[in-house]
């Protein structure tokens, strides 16, 4: 999760005692290149209400792949990282199918709405219409 200044993780990331696979590494990667990308962009344009929240979401999400890509010290995981965001996709493509779709952008009216908007379409279909 993204805070000012500070990005925090829970246990899943620390691999005690774990074989760290190149997935494993990569999606610790990319979650923390995710919340840096709200701390540059997502905490600096605040919006005004959940109604762009997908703006929020899918331009970290966007922005982590293209940054763990581009990453030149991290050449071993360019051949991973977009084939992780095709997946990524896949959760935007189950969450479409359902009979809960909505545009990528629209009307939030409350508080309750807003919970329900956190879902692979602002995320993945997000991401994947800003690449």
């Amino acid at each position: 999760m993204e805070n000012v200044g500070c990005v925090t993780y829970n246990e899943a990331y620390l691999f005690r005692g774990q074989n760290k696979t190149l997935t494993k590494t990569a999606g610790f990667c990319n979650t923390n290149l995710h919340e840096l990308g709200h701390m540059w962009f997502g905490n600096l344009v605040t919006m005004k209400w959940w109604n762009d929240l997908w703006l929020n979401e899918s331009f970290a999400t966007f922005m982590s792949y293209l940054a763990q890509a581009k990453f030149i010290e991290f050449e071993k995981y360019h051949g991973i990282t977009w084939a992780l965001f095709t997946k990524y996709k896949g959760w935007a493509y189950r969450a479409d199918g359902l009979s809960s779709t909505h545009a990528i952008c629209g009307e939030v009216l409350t508080t309750h709405d807003a919970e329900t908007v956190f879902d692979g379409i602002s995320y993945g279909k997000g991401s994947a219409w800003l690449k």
